[in-house]
């Protein structure tokens, strides 16, 4: 499913109540790393380009949409 908001007819006026921005807005903005970023991180510390210690506290982040950035389908 593609949620593109650029076409929602109440764009701007009833974002507020709007179910689909309830359920994306992240309650955090740092998140747990799935398989494939754990895998990366691990070979980054197997490599000696990060610390096991900084290996073992990296998580992921969150980044807002940029206001230009559209869904297309």
């Amino acid at each position: 499913m593609i949620i593109d908001c650029q076409s929602c007819p109440v764009r701007d006026l009833h974002c507020d109540d709007c179910m689909v921005t309830a359920l994306l807005t992240p309650t955090s903005s740092e998140l747990g790393l799935d398989a494939a970023e754990r895998l990366a991180v691990t070979r980054f510390a197997a490599a000696g380009l990060v610390s096991a210690q900084e290996a073992g506290t990296v998580t992921a982040r969150r980044e807002p949409w940029a206001a230009h950035v559209r869904a297309v389908g």
